[in-house]
């Protein structure tokens, strides 16, 4: 009996490192040369280490803008100060867990009307950073940038204005089954220090309300060895396309 007992707790030992390698979350900032500790500036949520996706709900659930139960966190992270043009930024994986699965990675940011700390993200979007694929693409998953790494960081552009921001990263699977994506998302408080007065950010995008499962991103059939791999949305970053492919 202790035998038939024990084989199967043996293969759920088995399994379950390769579910925690395949699956990750983004709890900590970076700024600069510094990986801060976990939470210390990133909401957390309640979705643990899992993927969302729910056929298609997550496109039009609030949850998208910082994953499941991120309203219930809100509160607590600090804000981290940072300077535009200067200063670099960006994410680093739960015990430098390395993306395992196949997708693009980007990094969206949305002005809090006031303390980031009371914003439920119902703002604009503007896209900041993006990783795709190598160019030329051979269509497979070790093609994907983001591939095996842990870290995305971005010098955060001069023409970010003034204020307090949400700082959202995603990571989305686009492995089979097919038009069934993973999502991965997080957001981090930032305070930017700006000198610009240009313009606002423009191509931005409401979430929920800027995905749907039609666009060539989350359609990408990626057992069909395609050629080009369609980003997300907004089609256009902010301000330009210096931070697409870049790799600190």
């Amino acid at each position: 009996m202790m035998m038939k007992t024990n084989i199967p707790l043996l293969a759920l030992a088995t399994v379950l490192p390769t579910l925690s390698a395949a699956h990750y979350l983004f709890p900590h900032f970076i700024l600069n040369d510094t990986v801060t500790k976990e939470f210390e500036y990133v909401r957390e949520h309640d979705n643990g280490l899992m993927p969302s996706w729910d056929d298609g709900a997550i496109l039009t659930s609030n949850d998208l803008r910082c994953n499941k139960g991120s309203e219930n966190h809100m509160s607590a992270p600090q804000t981290a100060k940072v300077v535009a043009g200067v200063d670099t930024v960006g994410f680093q994986t739960n015990l430098a867990t390395k993306i395992y699965h196949p997708g693009p990675v980007t990094i969206h940011m949305s002005l809090a009307p006031g303390d980031v700390r009371e914003y439920d993200g119902s703002g604009d979007w503007f896209k900041v950073y993006q990783l795709g694929t190598k160019d030329p693409w051979d269509g497979t998953d070790q093609g994907w940038l983001t591939r095996d790494r842990s870290q995305f960081t971005f010098q955060l552009p001069k023409e970010i204005p003034k204020g307090q921001y949400l700082m959202r990263i995603e990571q989305m699977a686009v492995h089979q089954p097919y038009k069934a994506k993973e999502f991965f998302m997080q957001c981090a408080h930032v305070q930017v220090d700006s000198q610009y007065t240009g313009p606002a950010p423009s191509d931005t995008i409401k979430l929920p309300g800027g995905y749907s499962k039609d666009d060539p991103a989350i359609q990408l059939d990626s057992w069909a060895h395609p050629s080009y791999a369609p980003m997300p949305k907004p089609d256009k970053m902010w301000p330009n396309e210096n931070n697409f492919n870049k790799i600190l």
